[in-house]
């Protein structure tokens, strides 16, 4: 309401101001204007004036005029009344405050004059100062003024009076705090001495239990000194066994490796044979060739030589066929076989015979037309009247003369191109028995290599059962001294059992007597307490285990001895009897996990995924341990690929620990595997905000932004925590591979190579150009190949010879109404339109697809190092004009990746490393695409391509057989 901050000094004394506000009553209420300036008139004026202001300063903010004012009344009433009118003005802000409202009430007008007063007065002096003097009391001598300040100052009377009411309430308040304080501080001083007194029987108390603890520690010791001879006794009874296995392991490695060397050496041999029997067959074959070139005129001859050699090859076809029909196992693939040759041998006749009919009609028409125009002629040579007849006839026999031997000469070509066409269809099936005949001894190979590994699986399976029972028998008598063992140590703990309970009787017969002499003694749980307290696994141990810690204990030195067996049935022994002990099931739990990692089996490891879920579903287990089962829990749950569970998991883990960053991690890595990528956003956003340094969250959270986002300027600051940091939870190749490529998207090319070559140094790639996440190692590695590189070329050429097939099939498949050709979904693509038609991915065929191409598939399915390639696919890629793909690399090198070119206009390339080239129609190019490569067309028309992923040459079928899919 006020300006109270313009008055200055110091406040006055209550019995000043009682003072000062009697003496202002009588000179409010007096009549004579002279008493009023005598008896304190002019300082009433100058406190009235004081409010009149301050009201005015409350509507306008204007302290100009206020100063102006003071000092005009300094100088004319002098500083020493116009500081005491400033201090009763202070101190008595109610009795100011109506002679403000009254100045709000006149509003502008009473501003002005007083503003006027104020600016006469300094230039005109003391006349003009009683003159404005004058006008405000006047103002102020309003009756309904006057009656306000009654009220008012009976108001303020009230006020002061609840004002003293109040503060002997508080002095009263604070007389009672004081005595309850120091009543308090008897009480503290009172406890404290007891404290001292406690404390001091307690330190008696601890020399007892600290002197009682010492006889059992040195009683421990001597059963700890007796365990451990015993233990060296089993450990070097162990280390005889364990040598006894070594050697004996060693003479089974040995007796293999001899076995293999012979093998190698006996394949090593067959192939020699094979090789020189191939060359031997193509320099016959070459020597037959130019013999059909030298003698091509005399067919009769040549067809001769070849019926005796077809009769030959079938008579040594028959002898084969016999010798195979002893062979029980390949009958029913023989019959298969003759029955496919005889369908397709059919189909061929039944399409020689159709081209027979065909050509022989054509021949008809053509001999018809050629009757047709020879009538024609003659009748046109009728009606010239027979003028020329002589010449005519002679002329007729000329050109029948001619026509017979036009026709003798198309008839010879006409055979002679039958002939050619037989002795190709001859040289093709002579091919195709050739190629039979690999397949039957690759498939003999193969049957005698199954057989070998099968008879060696069986002597392996019988010196596994040997060393089975060898091992059962030394578990019995392992068993069998642990049961002596452990009843020789429950016979130990009935006596210590007694020894305690004697003990227990003799304390309390002395904690009686202590009692009646006045000491304290501390309660028997105490010292148990105090154990618990140092014992090493009390984190993961409840109240109930640690009544039977010791045997826990043994449970896990047969795990970390890796005495897997034994440890299972330790613990399952434990959980008949104890069936809720959390650390039982966790020991059973861990036992069979390490047991289902050893022996490869699913089924145990699903085992040890329950019991983990039971010591979480336990209803006392320790937090530490629930933290324990549930991590391990989470790996199992994704080694067997149920993320979904995964993450539950963690997530409960999470709801549990809420500020434990390592689970958080857990559950954000499992949404990504799950490709839930938003979840997995807010789980590293949440650790980010808990910890703002946190690299492991910066880099994934930065591969989110990469990936979902497609966002490579954000995410860089994010990823670039692999390159700041050392941590290596976070030195994986995706993380570098993923930094280039942003800096690579936004034409920072330098940036991205040193990202590359980091990489490399790190042992993440394989160079800066191939870059694959998947690899084998020891196989050769070059961007481009050629066919002859691969050994493929017998494939290579069953796709060439028949490209316009697959190229028509493809093409009959790009409409869009056939639903066939898909976008590229690899986030690869810059800008353009790029689809894919596959027909195999992963090893395994696309049914739904193959039937739209039947005929391609069919062919495919004859080459069998791409269609049982699990790391790659077979697929038609249409490119549209205007396309440009990133440089990217393929997941893995172990895969060559062949194009056949189907339709290739004027303006698409590939890069591949540092070279560039295009596609031919017809013709394959081969990569490696583990390489970087980038794809360009600046052409006017589609580009199509068959893609073929085939097996690298250099990894052998054990391997590919081993390898998981891409």
């Amino acid at each position: 309401m006020g300006k109270q901050g313009n008055f200055r000094g110091k406040k006055a004394s209550k019995k000043e101001n009682g003072n000062k506000q009697d003496s202002k009553v009588p000179s409010q209420t007096s009549g004579s204007k002279k008493r009023r300036c005598c008896g304190g008139g002019c300082l009433c004026f100058i406190v009235l004036l004081s409010a009149l202001l301050g009201g005015v300063g409350v509507l306008y903010s204007n302290q100009e005029y206020c100063t102006q004012l003071d000092k005009v009344l300094r100088q004319y009433a002098g500083n020493e009344m116009v500081d005491e009118g400033y201090h009763k003005a202070k101190d008595a802000w109610q009795f100011v405050k109506p002679y403000a409202e009254i100045a709000q009430e006149k509003g502008t007008e009473l501003f002005h004059k007083v503003k006027e007063s104020s600016e006469i007065v300094l230039d005109k002096g003391t006349e003009l100062f009683y003159k404005a003097k004058e006008e405000i009391e006047k103002l102020l001598n309003d009756p309904k003024s006057t009656k306000d300040k009654t009220e008012q100052e009976q108001k303020l009377s009230e006020e002061k009076r609840k004002a003293e009411e109040k503060r002997l309430a508080e002095e009263k308040l604070k007389a009672e705090e004081k005595r309850k304080a120091e009543e308090k501080r008897k009480a503290e001083e009172k406890r404290i001495a007891e404290e001292k007194r406690v404390a001091e029987e307690k330190r008696i108390a601890e020399e007892k239990r600290i002197a009682e603890e010492k006889r059992k520690a040195e009683e421990k010791r001597i059963a700890e000194e007796k365990r451990k001879a015993e233990g060296k006794r089993l450990a070097e009874e162990k280390r005889i066994a364990e040598e006894k296995r070594i050697a004996e392991e060693k003479r089974i490695a040995e007796e293999k490796r001899i076995a293999e060397e012979k093998r190698i050496a006996e394949e090593k041999r067959k192939a020699e044979e094979k090789r020189k029997a191939e060359e031997k067959k193509k320099e016959e074959e070459r020597i037959a060739e130019e013999r059909r070139k030298e003698e091509e005129k005399r067919l009769a001859e040549e067809k001769k030589k070849t019926d005796e050699k077809r009769k030959a090859e079938e008579k040594k076809l028959a002898e084969e066929k016999r010798k195979e029909e002893e062979r029980k196992a390949e009958e029913k693939r023989k019959a298969e076989a003759k029955k496919i040759e005889e369908e397709r041998k059919a189909e061929e006749k039944k399409l020689a015979e159709e081209k027979k009919k065909q050509e022989e009609r054509i021949l008809a028409e053509e001999k018809q037309r050629a009757e047709e125009k020879r009538l024609a002629e003659e009748k046109k040579k009728q009606e010239e009247k027979k003028k020329v007849d002589e010449s005519k006839e002679s002329e007729t026999k000329k050109k029948e003369a001619e026509k017979t031997d036009a026709e003798i000469r198309r008839l010879e070509e006409e055979f002679k191109k039958h002939e050619e066409e037989r002795q190709m269809e001859e040289k093709k099936l002579a091919e195709q028995k050739k190629k039979e005949e690999e397949q039957r001894l690759v498939e003999q190979k193969r049957k005698e290599e199954q057989k070998l590994a099968e008879q060696k699986k069986k002597e392996e399976e019988q010196k596994m059962a040997e060393q089975k029972r060898k091992e059962e028998q030394r578990l019995a008598e392992q068993k069998r001294k642990e049961e002596d063992k452990l009843a020789e140590q429950k016979k130990k703990k009935e006596e210590e059992k007694k020894i305690a309970e004697e003990m227990r009787k003799r304390e309390e017969l002395n904690k009686a007597n202590d009692e009646r002499e006045g000491k304290f003694v501390l309660e028997e749980d105490e010292d148990v307490n105090f154990e618990k307290a140092t014992y090493p696994k009390k984190d993961i141990t409840n109240d109930e285990d640690y009544n039977i810690s010791d045997l826990l204990d043994l449970g896990d030195d047969f795990i970390q001895e890796k005495n897997l067996e034994r440890a299972n049935d330790h613990f399952e022994q434990l959980l008949t009897k104890y069936p809720n002990s959390p650390r039982a099931l966790y020991g059973k739990a861990l036992s069979l996990d390490k047991l289902a990692e050893k022996q490869r089996s699913n089924k145990m490891l699903e085992e040890a995924i329950a019991t983990f879920q039971k010591v979480m579903d336990a209803k006392d287990t320790p937090d530490e341990l629930f933290k324990q089962a549930g991590l391990k829990l989470g790996e199992k749950l994704e080694f067997r690929g149920w993320n979904s569970k995964a993450a539950a998991t963690y997530q409960n883990l999470v709801n549990k620990f809420p500020s434990d960053i390592t689970v958080r991690k857990k559950l954000g890595v499992s949404y990504l595997l799950m490709g839930q990528n938003e979840k997995a956003r807010r789980v590293f956003s949440d650790i980010l905000d808990i910890d703002k340094g946190n690299n492991f969250a910066r880099v994934h959270l930065g591969f989110i932004v990469k990936v979902t986002d497609n966002n490579p300027q954000e995410s860089i600051p994010l990823l670039r925590a692999i390159m700041e940091s050392n941590s290596k939870e976070i030195q994986e190749g995706k993380f570098y591979f993923h930094l280039g490529d942003a800096y690579q998207r936004l034409n920072q090319t330098e940036k991205a190579y040193e990202v590359y070559e980091r990489g490399v140094k790190k042992g993440l790639f394989l160079s800066k150009y191939q870059r694959s996440l998947y690899n084998c190692d020891g196989i050769k590695a070059q961007p481009w190949w050629k066919p002859e590189e691969t050994g493929y070329q017998q494939y290579l050429k069953i796709l060439t010879d028949n490209w316009k097939l697959i190229r028509d099939e493809g093409m009959k498949q790009i409409d869009p109404k056939t639903g066939s050709f898909l976008p590229e979904e690899e986030n690869l693509l810059d800008k353009g339109q790029w689809m894919q038609f596959t027909l195999y991915a992963r090893g395994k065929k696309n049914a739904k697809n193959c039937a739209k191409v039947p005929k391609v598939c069919e062919l495919l399915d004859q080459i069998t190092p791409a269609k049982s390639c699990v790391r790659g696919q077979i697929k038609y890629s249409l490119m549209k004009p205007g396309v440009h793909v990133w440089p990217h690399c393929g997941p893995t090198n172990c895969r060559i990746r062949a194009h056949l070119g189907l339709v290739i206009p004027e303006g698409p390339k590939i890069r591949v490393a540092d070279e560039t080239r295009t596609w031919k129609e017809g013709q394959f190019i081969i990569i490696d695409d583990s390489f970087e490569h980038e794809v360009w067309h600046t052409g006017a028309s589609d580009r199509l391509i068959l893609i073929v992923d085939f097996w690298h040459p250099d990894i052998d079928e054990k391997t590919r057989r081993t390898l998981d899919p891409i």
